[in-house]
């Protein structure tokens, strides 16, 4: 990112799951757009070094403040719904079109997502003619996941 026009500084964060965030810290004035469009054309740079399931993720480039202005609960009238309904609800229903509001620079969601674990039976692989590894090709066709990889060191000419 070296060359952007007012930055201080980055910090990155990343979990378990593969995910990172890196922020970058600009100068108190700067236009928000035209820093948004210098990081933009430099990731465009880096792109093709990084692991190619990061690739066809995706990365995003998003304006925003450290700040909330709003914070949203939600809840159900339904006794068995559960907080992970909720949260898988929010994720999949909610989340993005938010975010694609004019003017919103992040949405950030309290609470977890599915997962899930996966135990085969043998007999019934068997009886369907069917292997582990189609198990696991079926649900990578249905799943989204990022996994982790590397990325090679970028110099710029």
């Amino acid at each position: 990112m070296n060359g952007i026009d007012n930055l201080m500084y980055m910090s990155s964060t990343s979990d378990s799951a593969g995910s990172v965030t890196i922020t970058l810290t600009f100068k108190s004035g700067t236009d928000p757009d035209i820093a948004q469009v210098q990081v933009q054309n430099k990731l465009q740079l880096a792109t093709p070094l990084l692991p190619q399931e990061v690739q066809q993720q995706g990365i995003s480039v998003e304006k925003s403040s450290s700040s909330f202005l709003l914070v949203a609960g939600f809840i159900s009238d339904n006794p068995t719904t559960t907080q992970d309904d909720i949260s898988d609800y929010v994720a999949s229903n909610v989340k993005d079109p938010i975010s694609r509001l004019n003017g919103v620079g992040d949405v950030q969601l309290f609470g977890a997502q599915y997962a899930m674990r996966v135990w085969l039976d043998g007999n019934l692989l068997n009886k369907y003619n069917l292997t582990p590894v189609d198990v696991i090709n079926a649900l990578q066709v249905q799943n989204d996941q990022n996994r982790r990889g590397s990325a090679r060191r970028y110099a710029q000419r």
